[in-house]
């Protein structure tokens, strides 16, 4: 018996830095996905095998966090007291984890599907985003979990960390991805935001109190289906990011680029930004190319999925 269980990747469309103190985010499912392929064994060991990142062999009662599988093994390391044992584990990828479309919690959430089939664990909804969530901050130390929602539910899904809530919505809506050529790592965007504003506290707050209203009223409108008015929210919200010193000339050239564009109702930054991704509410026309000169831009064919994480026994 194999378990093959897939879950999609995300883009943030509205809260970044704020879902991280308690406020509310936006958040979609898009339609690239990570697949693992789980197929228990008789002995205790852990063969992992990955296009991307190559192989990795260990033992159940070895397991450690150890890059490039860290979000694997971080979530087979959650169940570890719960099993018996081995197993092998193959990934596939549908995007690069160069490119910000929440690699990490796929790969976490499709692991997780997988092992909570085999194991016949029940979970709800919310118990597996804390679940997944916890194994994000173990690994990474730092994490909201929006991402990991919009990998379980699928749709787009209103978001907060503390206390835990989630809200999914059954509605897509076109959108377009332009990736920059390059990006930081979450961790470190993160850190040189807390570094910038560690003399400015009382400022700190309130960007966090605006950018967590900016995903408050995107979730109203979202509801309402009024999609003009989310992309001027998300126009609103990438000043927001501008003030905490995460843009730069290359994501504002992109940005502005798209704003000029026919069909498209707004554009930000997706993420924690320093390069990555800017994501943009509307559709692109077909001969689209970006008017810059910057060489390493691509725009990333992407739709929302209401489909989310998904197992099956093969």
């Amino acid at each position: 018996m194999q378990l093959k269980a897939s879950a999609p990747g995300s883009l943030m469309l509205l809260g970044e830095y704020a879902v991280l103190y308690g406020k509310q985010a936006l958040v979609c499912a898009v339609d690239k996905r990570i697949t693992v392929t789980l197929t228990p064994r008789q002995d205790e060991r852990i063969e992992i095998q990955s296009a991307l990142h190559g192989h990795y062999s260990t033992t159940l009662s070895g397991l450690k966090i150890e890059k490039p599988f860290q979000f694997v093994l971080g979530a087979l390391k959650h169940f570890q007291a719960k099993l018996r044992r081995g197993c092998d584990i193959e990934i596939t990828s549908e995007f690069s984890d160069k490119v910000g479309f929440g690699s990490s919690a796929a790969v976490t959430v499709a692991t997780f599907a997988a092992i909570i089939t085999w194991q016949n664990i029940r979970m709800q909804p919310l118990d597996f985003i804390r679940h997944g969530r916890q194994v994000v901050r173990e690994v990474q130390g730092i994490g909201s979990g929006a991402d990991i929602a919009a990998s379980i539910y699928g749709g787009m899904v209103g978001y907060r960390a503390q206390p835990l809530a989630a809200e999914r919505f059954s509605i897509i809506h076109p959108l377009t991805a332009l990736y920059s050529g390059f990006k930081t790592p979450t961790v470190d965007a993160i850190k040189h935001v807390q570094q910038y504003f560690q003399a400015y506290p009382v400022l700190f707050r309130h960007i966090q109190d605006s950018i967590g209203q900016c995903a408050l009223e995107g979730i109203q409108l979202v509801r309402k289906e009024e999609w003009t008015k989310l992309g001027d929210v998300m126009n609103i919200q990438q000043g927001m990011m501008e003030s905490l010193g995460v843009s730069m000339p290359l994501l504002r050239d992109m940005i502005d680029d798209l704003r000029k564009q026919p069909g498209i109702m707004g554009a930000k930054i997706s993420g924690s930004g320093l390069g990555d991704c800017v994501v943009a509410l509307g559709q692109l026309e077909e001969n689209y190319k970006y008017a810059g000169e910057h060489q390493g831009i691509q725009n990333i064919p992407v739709t929302m999925t209401l489909q989310g994480v998904h197992c099956e026994k093969v």
